[in-house]
C-alpha cells in the first residue's frame, strides 16, 4: 500500500485507492522538499479495499485528550458522525462544536516520537495547503488517549472518510464504473447504452405561419369622429396642422 510520508510535520497516513498521488503531491510546501511516497505492508490494507466500503459512515465517540496550543492539553469529548468530528467538554454535547470536516481532513499517524499526556498520539491534518488557512491552528489536531482507543479511532476515521458526503458519491461511482473491468474491454458500458437511449427522435418541419400584427386596429380613422381633425382629409389636416405650427411660431 502506498504512503504519504509529511516529513515537514512528522507524519503519514495511507494513500486511498481512489486518490491521485498528484494531487496528493500538491498540497506539499514547495520550499521543503522531504516529502515523499513510500510502498509497504501494513493491516489497514483490508480496510480501506474498495470491496469493504460500508454503506454508512461509521460513528464513534469517546474522552480523549486534545491539544489546545503546542505543549497544552484539555480533555474533551470527541464524537465521529455525520462524516465530521465534533468536539465537546461533556458528552451531553451543550457546547458542541465542530472540529473539522473529513471531507477535506485525514487521519496521520506520527512518524516520530510526540510528547503527549497519553501513550498514543495521532494528528487530523487537513490534506489541502497551508495557505488555504487564515488561522494555522485549524490546519491540524492532535489527539491523545490510550493506545486500544487510539487504534480504534484511527480506524474509524479513514473509514468514514470513505463513506462521507461528496467523497462516497465519488467513490462509489470509480468503484462501478472506473474499476470494472468489462469498461476498459472495449466492450458498450451503462453509460454509453444509456446515452443512446436518450437519443432524440427524428421530427418533422413545422410549416411557417404567416406573421401576424400583434394589435389588431378595427377602425383606420386616426381621429374620432365629429372632432375637428376628422373633418378634414388627410391632406387638409396636414395643411392645417401646418397652419397651426407657423402660426404659433410667429412673434
Amino acid at each position: 500500500m502506498i504512503w504519504e510520508v509529511a516529513h515537514d510535520f512528522g507524519m503519514e497516513r495511507p494513500i486511498r485507492h481512489y486518490e491521485r498521488l498528484s494531487d496528493v503531491q500538491a498540497s506539499w510546501n514547495k520550499d521543503k522538499l522531504v516529502n515523499m511516497f513510500v510502498a509497504r505492508l501494513t493491516t489497514l490494507g483490508p480496510l480501506l479495499a474498495r470491496s469493504a466500503i460500508p454503506s454508512s459512515s461509521p460513528v464513534h465517540a469517546g474522552y480523549v485528550e486534545w491539544e489546545v496550543k503546542r505543549g497544552k492539553w484539555s480533555k474533551r469529548w470527541l464524537q465521529l458522525r455525520e462524516h465530521s468530528l465534533w468536539i465537546s467538554k461533556r458528552d451531553n454535547g451543550k457546547d458542541e462544536a465542530l472540529l473539522c470536516s473529513l471531507s477535506n481532513f485525514d487521519a496521520y499517524h506520527f512518524s516520530r516520537p510526540y510528547k503527549s499526556p497519553k501513550p498514543f498520539a495521532f494528528a487530523i491534518k487537513s490534506t489541502d495547503k497551508l495557505s488555504f488557512f487564515e488561522n494555522t491552528q485549524d490546519y491540524k489536531h492532535v489527539i491523545s488517549c490510550s493506545e486500544k482507543d487510539g487504534k480504534v479511532w484511527m480506524e474509524k476515521i479513514l473509514l468514514a472518510r470513505l463513506t462521507g458526503g461528496l467523497q462516497s458519491y465519488v467513490l462509489h461511482q470509480e468503484r462501478n464504473v472506473l474499476f470494472n473491468p468489462k469498461s476498459y474491454g472495449g466492450q458498450p458500458t451503462v453509460a454509453t447504452n444509456s446515452a443512446a437511449a436518450l437519443s432524440r427522435a427524428p421530427t418533422s418541419r413545422r410549416p411557417t405561419k404567416p406573421t401576424q400584427p400583434l394589435v389588431t386596429v378595427a377602425n383606420s380613422n386616426l381621429f374620432e369622429p365629429g372632432s375637428l381633425l376628422h373633418r378634414h382629409g388627410p391632406t387638409q389636416t396636414l395643411f392645417l396642422k401646418y397652419t397651426i405650427v407657423a402660426t404659433s411660431q410667429e412673434p
